[in-house]
Protein backbone atom coordinates (compact mmCIF):
# COMPACT_ATOMS: atom_id res chain seq x y z
CA UNK A 1 0.00 0.00 0.00
CA UNK A 2 1.90 3.27 -1.11
CA UNK A 3 0.01 4.95 1.62
CA UNK A 4 2.47 4.29 3.94
CA UNK A 5 5.30 5.04 1.94
CA UNK A 6 4.31 7.66 -0.73
CA UNK A 7 7.48 7.53 -3.07
CA UNK A 8 6.95 6.68 -6.68
CA UNK A 9 11.40 5.81 -6.27
CA UNK A 10 10.19 3.16 -3.41
CA UNK A 11 7.68 1.68 -5.92
CA UNK A 12 10.15 1.30 -8.58
CA UNK A 13 12.74 -0.62 -6.46
CA UNK A 14 9.54 -3.13 -5.56
CA UNK A 15 8.71 -3.27 -9.25
CA UNK A 16 12.43 -4.22 -10.05
CA UNK A 17 12.45 -6.53 -7.34
CA UNK A 18 9.59 -8.58 -8.69
CA UNK A 19 6.42 -6.82 -7.22
CA UNK A 20 4.18 -5.05 -9.84
CA UNK A 21 0.54 -4.59 -7.85
CA UNK A 22 0.07 -1.69 -6.20
CA UNK A 23 -2.35 -0.15 -3.95
CA UNK A 24 -3.51 3.67 -2.57
CA UNK A 25 -5.63 4.84 -1.07
CA UNK A 26 -6.23 8.36 -3.60
CA UNK A 27 -6.80 8.98 -6.82
CA UNK A 28 -3.91 11.63 -6.80
CA UNK A 29 -1.57 8.37 -5.96
CA UNK A 30 -3.21 5.81 -8.64
CA UNK A 31 -2.31 8.38 -11.43
CA UNK A 32 1.19 9.36 -9.55
CA UNK A 33 1.94 5.64 -10.04
CA UNK A 34 0.94 5.42 -13.85
CA UNK A 35 2.95 8.37 -14.59
CA UNK A 36 6.11 7.08 -13.22
CA UNK A 37 5.04 3.78 -15.10
CA UNK A 38 4.10 1.44 -12.44
CA UNK A 39 0.48 1.02 -13.73
CA UNK A 40 0.88 -2.56 -14.43
CA UNK A 41 -2.00 -3.29 -11.57
CA UNK A 42 -2.70 -0.12 -9.01
CA UNK A 43 -6.00 -0.95 -7.27
CA UNK A 44 -7.69 2.58 -4.91
CA UNK A 45 -9.08 0.80 -1.78
CA UNK A 46 -11.29 4.04 -1.43
CA UNK A 47 -14.32 4.80 -3.02
CA UNK A 48 -14.85 7.50 -5.36
CA UNK A 49 -17.91 9.07 -7.21
CA UNK A 50 -16.20 12.51 -8.27
CA UNK A 51 -16.23 12.29 -12.25
CA UNK A 52 -12.91 14.14 -12.87
CA UNK A 53 -11.08 11.98 -10.28
CA UNK A 54 -12.34 8.56 -11.83
CA UNK A 55 -11.51 10.11 -15.73
CA UNK A 56 -8.02 11.30 -14.79
CA UNK A 57 -7.60 7.30 -13.04
CA UNK A 58 -9.55 5.81 -16.11
CA UNK A 59 -7.14 7.67 -18.44
CA UNK A 60 -4.13 7.35 -17.03
CA UNK A 61 -3.36 4.31 -19.55
CA UNK A 62 -2.70 2.09 -16.16
CA UNK A 63 -4.57 -1.24 -15.42
CA UNK A 64 -6.49 0.49 -12.44
CA UNK A 65 -9.24 -1.08 -10.52
CA UNK A 66 -11.39 1.05 -8.05
CA UNK A 67 -13.51 -0.47 -5.34
CA UNK A 68 -17.48 -0.26 -5.13
CA UNK A 69 -19.77 0.00 -2.30
CA UNK A 70 -23.18 1.14 -3.43
CA UNK A 71 -25.47 1.68 -6.58
CA UNK A 72 -23.68 4.85 -6.30
CA UNK A 73 -20.22 4.11 -6.57
CA UNK A 74 -20.85 1.40 -9.02
CA UNK A 75 -22.83 4.07 -11.36
CA UNK A 76 -20.07 6.46 -10.72
CA UNK A 77 -17.27 4.74 -11.94
CA UNK A 78 -19.63 3.09 -15.21
CA UNK A 79 -19.86 6.80 -16.15
CA UNK A 80 -16.58 7.98 -15.96
CA UNK A 81 -14.50 5.33 -17.51
CA UNK A 82 -13.65 2.70 -14.76
CA UNK A 83 -13.76 -1.16 -16.34
CA UNK A 84 -12.60 -2.75 -13.30
CA UNK A 85 -14.03 -2.78 -9.88
CA UNK A 86 -13.48 -4.82 -6.25
CA UNK A 87 -16.85 -5.16 -4.13
CA UNK A 88 -16.11 -3.33 -0.98
CA UNK A 89 -17.24 -5.30 1.97
CA UNK A 90 -17.55 -4.01 5.44
CA UNK A 91 -16.04 -6.67 7.84
CA UNK A 92 -16.86 -4.90 11.13
CA UNK A 93 -14.46 -1.65 10.56
CA UNK A 94 -17.69 0.23 9.93
CA UNK A 95 -15.91 2.90 7.83
CA UNK A 96 -16.75 1.86 4.08
CA UNK A 97 -17.96 -0.96 2.25
CA UNK A 98 -21.49 -2.60 1.75
CA UNK A 99 -22.96 -5.05 4.25
CA UNK A 100 -21.73 -8.92 3.35
CA UNK A 101 -24.82 -9.66 1.95
CA UNK A 102 -25.31 -7.06 -0.12
CA UNK A 103 -22.15 -8.17 -1.80
CA UNK A 104 -23.50 -10.59 -4.49
CA UNK A 105 -26.48 -7.57 -5.42
CA UNK A 106 -23.45 -4.63 -5.82
CA UNK A 107 -21.75 -7.66 -8.06
CA UNK A 108 -24.74 -7.87 -10.56
CA UNK A 109 -25.40 -4.12 -10.59
CA UNK A 110 -21.66 -3.63 -11.21
CA UNK A 111 -21.22 -5.96 -13.95
CA UNK A 112 -24.66 -4.59 -15.47
CA UNK A 113 -23.17 -1.37 -15.75
CA UNK A 114 -20.29 -3.59 -17.56
CA UNK A 115 -18.23 -3.18 -15.11
CA UNK A 116 -15.36 -5.79 -14.90
CA UNK A 117 -15.83 -7.58 -11.23
CA UNK A 118 -12.66 -9.13 -10.09
CA UNK A 119 -13.53 -10.28 -6.77
CA UNK A 120 -14.04 -8.54 -3.00
CA UNK A 121 -11.61 -6.43 -0.99
CA UNK A 122 -12.39 -5.95 3.17
CA UNK A 123 -10.46 -3.88 5.38
CA UNK A 124 -10.06 -5.18 9.00
CA UNK A 125 -8.88 -1.65 10.15
CA UNK A 126 -10.96 -2.17 13.65
CA UNK A 127 -8.11 -5.15 15.00
CA UNK A 128 -4.98 -2.95 13.90
CA UNK A 129 -4.25 -2.82 17.44
CA UNK A 130 -5.75 -5.77 18.50
CA UNK A 131 -4.02 -7.57 21.05
CA UNK A 132 -1.97 -10.59 20.12
CA UNK A 133 -3.72 -13.22 22.12
CA UNK A 134 -7.39 -12.43 20.44
CA UNK A 135 -6.08 -11.12 17.08
CA UNK A 136 -5.61 -14.14 15.22
CA UNK A 137 -9.37 -15.20 16.40
CA UNK A 138 -10.69 -11.77 15.14
CA UNK A 139 -9.26 -11.26 11.75
CA UNK A 140 -9.96 -14.86 11.17
CA UNK A 141 -14.00 -14.05 12.09
CA UNK A 142 -13.94 -10.97 9.52
CA UNK A 143 -12.17 -12.94 6.83
CA UNK A 144 -15.10 -15.38 7.39
CA UNK A 145 -17.40 -12.54 6.55
CA UNK A 146 -15.02 -11.70 3.43
CA UNK A 147 -15.25 -15.19 2.34
CA UNK A 148 -18.83 -15.54 2.57
CA UNK A 149 -19.39 -12.45 0.45
CA UNK A 150 -16.87 -13.88 -2.13
CA UNK A 151 -18.85 -16.68 -2.39
CA UNK A 152 -21.56 -14.37 -3.97
CA UNK A 153 -19.70 -12.14 -6.09
CA UNK A 154 -17.13 -14.63 -7.63
CA UNK A 155 -13.57 -13.10 -9.09
CA UNK A 156 -10.16 -13.89 -8.71
CA UNK A 157 -9.26 -11.29 -6.14
CA UNK A 158 -9.61 -11.75 -2.12
CA UNK A 159 -7.93 -8.37 -0.83
CA UNK A 160 -7.89 -7.34 2.65
CA UNK A 161 -5.32 -6.79 5.71
CA UNK A 162 -3.27 -4.16 6.84
CA UNK A 163 -0.32 -3.57 8.65
CA UNK A 164 -1.20 -4.30 11.90
CA UNK A 165 -2.81 -7.45 10.91
CA UNK A 166 -0.91 -8.87 7.44
CA UNK A 167 0.80 -11.79 9.46
CA UNK A 168 -2.50 -13.18 10.78
CA UNK A 169 -4.36 -12.97 7.79
CA UNK A 170 -3.95 -16.21 5.12
CA UNK A 171 -7.11 -15.75 3.49
CA UNK A 172 -6.83 -13.09 1.42
CA UNK A 173 -5.08 -13.53 -2.40
CA UNK A 174 -4.06 -9.75 -2.38
CA UNK A 175 -2.55 -8.60 1.27
CA UNK A 176 -2.92 -4.29 1.09
CA UNK A 177 -0.54 -3.62 3.98
CA UNK A 178 1.93 -0.88 3.81
CA UNK A 179 4.45 -2.64 5.72
CA UNK A 180 5.22 -5.28 7.87
CA UNK A 181 8.79 -5.85 8.76
CA UNK A 182 8.59 -2.84 11.38
CA UNK A 183 5.86 -3.85 13.15
CA UNK A 184 6.14 -5.34 16.56
CA UNK A 185 4.14 -8.71 17.21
Amino acid sequence: HVKAFKSTALAQELTRAGHHAFCAATPREIVGLAAAGLGHDLLLANEVVAPRALRAMAGSGARVTVAVDSDATVDAAAANGISEVLVDVDVGCFRCGCRPQDAGRVADRARAAGLVVRGVMGYEGQLMMEPGETRAERVEAAMALLLAAHADVGGDVISGGGTGTCRENRWVTELQAGSYTLMDT
